[in-house]
């Protein structure tokens, strides 16, 4: 024998239900996309940063384990350096033997960045060329320097790498001087 039941209590949502769900979900979703894109642009942004910084501390210490002087220079094909292009297009860290700032055949490339994603841009201030930073030897640096990292999608989320003349790298974000950072 089949028992059946019978539900009368089936119910769909009606119109006016689904509309205001839907008008709920919109503003909740028009509130997180900002947020959300804000956070995906910072998180790509340091990650950018960090790998700078990572490579900063890659060439100090091949400079001093190789006792050589390395330089970093501006590069768009990872070849050569180029002083016309901007650092967001990339660079290049190579043992410069003979200090002429151009790689020769039996200098050694370390390692060549391709260019940052267009949203971010990389800016390099300090004593003497902004072109290039070379580690000496004993693992200080050329020169006292800045580098800034913007983003086109918002300006407030400026960091900085600083260089100290001593080789040392850290992160911030102010310049040396402690003022707010500029893009520029």
């Amino acid at each position: 024998m089949i028992i059946a039941f019978k539900n009368n209590n089936n119910r769909g949502f009606t119109l006016i239900e689904l509309l205001i769900t839907l008008a709920v979900a919109g503003i909740l979703f028009s509130i997180a996309v900002p947020s959300l894109s804000k956070t995906v642009s910072n998180t790509h942004q340091t990650s950018v940063l960090h790998t700078l910084f990572t490579h900063l501390n890659l060439a100090r210490t091949q400079a001093i384990l190789e006792k050589q002087h390395i330089l970093l220079c501006k590069s768009i094909d990872g070849v050569q350096c180029i002083t016309q292009s901007a650092w967001s297009d990339g660079w290049l860290i190579f043992a410069d033997t003979d200090n002429n700032k151009i790689v020769n055949g039996d200098e050694q490339v370390i390692h060549v960045q391709q260019a940052l994603p267009g949203t971010i841009y990389l800016n390099y201030r300090g004593f003497g060329s902004n072109d290039y930073f070379r580690y000496f030897s004993d693992g200080h640096s050329s020169a006292n320097g800045t580098f800034t990292l913007c983003s086109d999608s918002d300006e407030t989320l400026a960091q900085s790498i600083i260089v100290s003349r001593t080789g040392r790298v850290r992160m911030d974000n102010k310049t040396g001087s402690g003022k707010p950072l500029v893009c520029s």
